[in-house]
């Protein structure tokens, strides 16, 4: 029986959201297959992994997504799911992996970026746009530090709040249509899923990711649009060397789409997006982690 570490909390802002994933996982895990240990990343100490074991990363946020336990994990020749320190990376820094995405002809919004030495002008052409806009933290998750505003009047006000979590931030045209994630599971698509938030939070911010009963997580009928999903999405992932698991998030402005992210230690609990897609494609809970974890020794 393999041991399986579940890591989880720190001092990630999605600390809260890390431990519901980490409960979840350890509730159902496969103990016919598997015996599973919680531990807080507070309290973890890499030299007490056997070998042979495995670190099930259940750390959104900080010290899980941006490839800090992962680098410290390889350097020890400990397994451990998901993708490695590099690729971690490049999904972390959204300028990073906005980058990636053109350089690979991939689709994501037009953006600009505000920081120390990049000062924004907001007579330039780009805030002509009529959609509005999103002002995001560089490096953070969750959609906290996110704002979306109809003009750059609120600009300078949002840009402040994303500067509380990052020193970076990227404004990004909103694409305002309609917003789909694919999952991905041992280089497979699973099957997208449409978003529609909660219409009193105006985007699918963190209250509405995590709190608000009234989002909605819906299935697609169109096969064409799913098969191009599934395809863009794969591109994805792979342009960022991501490997056993993740999700691709976009968003869908009436005519094209683009990608706004994608997500190395997507929210994992049974309600979350990721099992959500996977119980769409077949496959139950238990599975799925079994799933993560065989796939993660494979690739080890």
């Amino acid at each position: 029986m393999k041991e399986v570490i579940i890591l989880y909390g720190g001092n990630s802002d999605e600390k809260e959201i890390s431990e519901l994933t980490a409960n979840s996982i350890n509730k159902h895990i496969d103990r016919q297959k598997f015996s599973p240990t919680l531990v807080n990343l507070y309290d973890f100490k890499v030299d007490k992994i056997k070998r042979g074991s495995i670190v099930f990363i259940a750390i959104h946020g900080a010290g899980g997504e941006d490839g800090e336990i992962q680098k410290i994990l390889k350097e020890q020749a400990i397994n451990f799911t998901g993708s490695d320190q590099k690729s971690c990376k490049n999904c972390w820094n959204k300028i990073k992996s906005k980058k990636i995405l053109i350089e690979n002809q991939l689709p994501t919004p037009e953006y600009i970026v505000s920081s120390q030495n990049m000062k924004i002008d907001p007579d330039t052409d780009f805030f002509n746009y009529e959609g509005g806009f999103f002002v995001k933290p560089n490096c953070n998750g969750s959609s906290l530090g996110i704002s979306k505003i109809k003009n750059k009047g609120k600009l300078k006000d949002a840009i402040a709040l994303a500067n509380k979590f990052s020193q970076e931030v990227l404004i990004e045209k909103a694409y305002n249509d309609s917003e789909y994630t694919v999952g991905i599971l041992n280089g497979e698509a699973l099957e997208p899923l449409q978003i529609l938030p909660d219409s009193n939070r105006g985007f699918y911010d963190y209250t509405a990711k995590y709190e608000s009963a009234e989002t909605k997580k819906t299935h697609l009928n169109d096969q064409g649009l799913k098969d191009e999903l599934k395809k863009i999405a794969l591109k994805a992932f792979d342009s960022h060397g991501c490997r056993i698991w993740g999700r691709v998030d976009f968003v869908f402005d009436g005519k094209n789409l683009g990608i706004l992210e994608v997500n190395t230690v997507p929210g994992f609990t049974e309600k979350s997006l990721f099992p959500l897609a996977a119980k769409k494609s077949g496959i139950n809970y238990q599975e799925l982690i079994t799933m993560i974890i065989e796939g993660s020794f494979k690739e080890a």
